[in-house]
């Protein structure tokens, strides 16, 4: 497992912070910044400006408990719809106020490894993050990306939500962050602070159609997104492509487990339905068989 592993355990560490950047028509690009990977183009004044591209990474965060194929599926089509230059997976951390996730981080972050090195090839750009499994708690996702953000300044980092979170008595802006000034003695009422209004405004948004879950478009507002935040997208196919939807539940995944294995069976309930390492995994960790 470790040589499996061994060239993703730090994604983070190793992600580059610029692209090479794409020379006007006619520009002279000096060898050295060929070299460095850095375009350069004439501006009007006459000029050479250095252009650098700056990287697109969509953050799909989730419990991954345990990742499935429709999460290897999502990924890989948001890499196909040229709506980030890589997606990276972020399993997670412990989280208290879900009782149900009893899978521990680690197992979740390994799986989540295991899937994306055996199901994509090694130039396919889609990464598995230990920034959140690392932690005593789950980072709060305005947290979470202003860590990302500070650790790689040259990255523009786009947050993937489902259309379900733009349902009516679903609102991002009410959404909280733990008060890191808040200490024991205190107010239980000022442990946690707003800070969906901040997470809106600094933030991209790239937003996951899912069936059943639609939102209203209107003359005024054709994408129905903006009554939600100024920096949301769809996510959108290229001309002549259809988006590959994926409904299969990991909530599903664990009951089949946990009912097959009462019954003495092999797991091939969920054969098919989850990479095959990840089934490996389940079976050697014995995950959810109670």
């Amino acid at each position: 497992f470790r040589c499996v592993t061994s060239r993703l355990r730090h994604p983070l560490r190793h992600a580059a912070t610029f692209a090479r950047g794409a020379p006007r028509m006619g520009a002279v690009v000096p060898a050295t910044l060929a070299a460095a990977g850095i375009g350069a183009f004439l501006v009007p004044n006459g000029k050479v400006t250095q252009a650098q591209q700056v990287k697109r990474v969509a953050v799909y965060g989730g419990a991954f408990d345990p990742p499935t194929n429709s999460h290897m599926t999502c990924a890989s089509e948001i890499v196909h719809s040229g709506c980030a230059d890589e997606v990276w997976l972020v399993p997670c951390g412990p989280r208290p106020d879900k009782p149900k996730l009893k899978t521990p981080a680690l197992d979740r972050y390994c799986m989540c490894q295991v899937a994306v090195n055996t199901v994509f090839s090694p130039e396919f750009p889609i990464r598995v993050s230990d920034i959140d499994t690392r932690r005593e708690m789950a980072a709060f996702t305005y947290d979470l990306l202003c860590s990302l953000r500070d650790a790689h300044p040259g990255v523009q980092f786009t947050f993937v939500i489902g259309s379900d979170w733009l349902q009516p008595g679903t609102s991002i802006a009410d959404w909280t962050s733990l008060n890191h000034k808040w200490k024991p003695g205190m107010p239980e009422s000022e442990k946690y602070i707003v800070t969906g209004d901040k997470l809106l405004r600094e933030f991209e948004f790239l937003v996951i159609p899912r069936p059943g879950y639609d939102v209203p478009r209107t003359k005024a507002d054709p994408t129905g997104l903006k009554a939600f935040g100024p920096r949301l997208q769809w996510m959108k196919m290229p001309e002549d492509f259809h988006f590959i939807e994926g409904n299969l539940s990991s909530t599903e995944i664990r009951t089949r487990t946990r009912v097959e294995t009462c019954k003495g069976g092999n797991l091939q309930t969920i054969e098919g339905l989850i990479p095959p390492g990840v089934l490996s995994y389940i079976r050697r960790q014995e995950l959810y068989y109670k």
